[in-house]
């Protein structure tokens, strides 16, 4: 369960740094009630000296979650009361829209919120003002607050029940800083929680009071963290993450952790491996309409399974129905919910005899599985892993195909169920395995482009795009998930220097079905474009913008000291080549703009990234001078320390430097352009 409990805060940027100081203080055996003051006094809150040149400020930021037992139900009530002030224009701006995230199961007791302003005045915001939408699994509540002004105060109040998960998360930072928060858990005495700390937040200790036990935390001076450009910037908020750690109940013995990676692995078994005769038959027949030979070559029997199940049993959130989950059923009538689908993957895998192991992963952005933290929180992707093969298979992804699974997990951890699916129980039944990626050389972003310009210097640009490995995942998506008429949008936004779809005359787009990755092969997408807003006019000379058919390229000239370190999302190699046909009679004035070289090595001389482009004229007095440009570009590292940045910023500074370099072509001496002759 994902938690933000002042989402709103995300995109605000925030300047000064102050330190955190922590205190986990005697608990009462009643929590603090929350709730809105009836009357609140002009300048309530003073603005400490350190936060005079915010825009933006949390006063203070307090959640209670109390979980009770009603009926069969374990229940969490949540209150979220949040207040933040407004110091200055920027800051009326950014609070004008308040946007929250919450769980999609949530029944709301009521939602408050209300503009207080320097004078003491409060409005509040009206109900027919609170939006509430769905979004994906979740929901979104979009407040507007009125009355904004400087130096007002803008307070939030959120009561809501949702069922008591065993796991979640709570975030004690964000872009702004945090004058105070705290965190308040209140629940049953048989159920033992523990919480543990990241980036600076102590871990807490549950506390027994009476027939209650209570875990709570205060934490002040927490200063704002923005976001930074290839940064990770989720993963090193302060946050707190908790879970069900054993029961204690009476004449119950059993102190045992229930929530462990090995449970975990039981859990993933029970529920997916677990199939009858009937439904095994069923299997075997399915597998063998699929081409899918017994023992035959493991890697030939993961791909037709893969492309059988994706391309003939449909994928549906929910499907109506007892047997939704019954093998037969869903190859019978050929669709499957979520659960239904990892089912069938892995009992054709089983009958296949094809070695794997089924798991569960988070996004490496925002969470890392660890061995020694034994918490299931945001595990919300599922993959196939296959030890002969040392590869990797994402089941829910129609438009992925073996052995390329979603950048948001390639490269981080997942938990794997260890338990054969025939044969005998021995040792761990789950193991932590880094879900290898895909190397530099596998996923790369390639152009080859050719120029040439008519009689009045307007270019047109011959190119193609070449996408391997998890370049081209997301394009692929795109494509197979818009319409026809919607493609021409997905090209313009793949050739980037184009300033409109009308520019791109003619395209052509190959490999774009998933089965394309089994062999890795590139998806193209080739386009003729007008582009006369790439040449200028200087004085005599006309300017190119040759740089702008790599497309925009990140900056990092930015000099505000780097806090976070460096993560990309996956190994890639960019290699360009482009071919400019310099009209006859005319010569490029300043290639040597053109060479530009940063690198980064280690200790061993090994290449950690790596910028270069260089040029070679090519001479032809007949037709016209070739400029051909070579511009490569390698990241075989996704993550470096703070103490490596700035090599780092180098080498990408070098790619934005050249996609801003303009090449000069002038007539050569002596030169005089043929008159046309006109035909009778």
């Amino acid at each position: 369960m994902k938690r933000f409990s002042a989402i709103i805060f995300i995109l605000f940027v925030a300047a000064t740094a102050v330190t955190a100081q922590y205190a986990q203080k005697k608990l009462s055996a009643k929590p603090k009630f929350i709730d809105f003051a009836d009357n609140p006094k002009p300048g309530l809150h003073s603005v400490p000296p350190e936060y005079m040149n915010e825009s933006v400020y949390i006063i203070q930021d307090d959640v209670s979650l109390d979980y009770k037992e009603e009926g069969r139900d374990l229940n969490a009530y949540y209150v979220t009361h949040t207040i933040w002030k407004v110091l200055d224009v920027g800051g009326v701006e950014e609070s004008s829209s308040i946007r929250l995230r919450v769980d999609g199961q949530t029944r709301f007791q009521y939602i408050r919120a209300r503009t207080i302003s320097p004078n003491g005045h409060v409005q509040e915001v009206p109900q027919s003002m609170i939006k509430v939408t769905a979004d994906g699994g979740g929901r979104i509540i979009a407040i507007a607050p009125e009355g904004l002004e400087k130096n007002s105060e803008v307070e939030l109040l959120l009561k809501e029940i949702i069922p008591g998960g065993t796991f979640g998360s709570r975030y004690f930072q964000y872009t702004v800083p945090v004058q105070s928060a705290r965190w308040d858990v209140s629940y049953p005495r048989e159920y033992v929680f523990e919480a543990k700390g990241y980036n600076g937040l102590p871990d807490m200790q549950d506390v027994l009071m009476g027939n209650r036990r209570h875990m709570r935390i205060e934490v002040s001076n927490v200063p704002a963290l923005k976001p930074e450009l290839f940064s990770f910037w989720e993963l090193h908020l302060m946050r707190a993450e908790y879970k069900l750690h054993h029961y204690d109940m009476v004449n119950y013995n059993d102190r045992s952790e229930v929530n462990t990676w090995d449970k975990l692995g039981r859990v993933l078994f029970d529920e997916y491996y677990k199939i009858s005769q009937k439904e095994r038959a069923a299997v075997n027949k399915y597998l063998t309409d699929l081409g899918v030979r017994s023992g035959g070559k493991e890697e030939d029997n993961i791909r037709k399974i893969e492309n059988g199940i994706k391309n003939s049993i449909v994928l549906y959130d929910y499907v109506q129905g007892d047997s939704t989950e019954q093998l037969d059923s869903i190859i019978a009538k050929k669709q499957a919910t979520h659960d239904g689908y990892i089912k069938l993957f892995a009992a054709c895998f089983t009958q296949a005899l094809v070695s794997h192991e089924l798991g569960k992963a988070c996004d490496k952005s925002e969470r890392q599985v660890r061995k020694d933290v034994e918490n299931w929180h945001s595990l919300d992707y599922t993959l196939f892993y296959f030890p002969k093969q040392q590869k990797f298979l994402y089941p829910l992804g129609e438009s992925y195909r073996y052995p390329v699974v979603p950048a948001a997990i390639a490269g981080g951890k997942g938990v794997f169920c260890l338990i054969p699916p025939k044969g005998i129980v021995t040792g761990m039944l789950a193991e932590v395995r880094r879900i290898t990626p895909l190397s530099a050389n596998e996923t790369q972003r390639n152009i080859a482009a050719g120029v040439t310009f008519n009689d009045d210097m307007e270019a047109t640009v011959d190119v193609s795009y070449s996408f391997t490995g998890y370049a081209a995942a997301g394009i692929r998506n795109d494509l197979r998930e818009e319409t026809k008429e919607d493609e021409k949008d997905i090209v313009k936004n793949v050739v980037a220097f184009a300033e409109t779809r009308e520019d791109i005359q003619k395209y052509y787009i190959s490999n774009d079905q998933p089965e394309s990755y089994n062999e890795n092969k590139p998806l193209v997408i080739t386009a003729s474009v007008a582009a006369p807003f790439l040449t200028g006019k200087a004085g005599q000379k006309y300017v190119f913008s040759i740089g702008e058919l790599i497309g925009a390229q990140p900056s990092l000239y930015d000099k505000a000291e780097r806090k976070l370190p460096v993560d990309m999302s996956y190994p890639v190699t960019l290699n360009r080549s482009i071919t400019v046909n310099i009209p006859k009679g005319h010569k490029v004035v300043n290639p040597e703009v053109l060479k530009k070289n940063a690198e980064f090595v280690n200790r061993d001389l090994k290449t950690l990234c790596s910028f270069s482009s260089d040029y070679v004229l090519i001479t032809d007095k007949k037709n016209g001078d070739k400029l051909v440009v070579t511009v490569k570009e390698s990241y075989p590292v996704t993550h470096f320390a703070v103490t490596d940045f700035e090599r780092f910023r180098e080498v990408i500074n070098a790619s934005y430097d050249f996609s801003r370099t303009s090449i000069l072509l002038e007539r050569k001496p002596g030169y005089v352009k043929p008159k046309t002759v006109a035909k009778n």
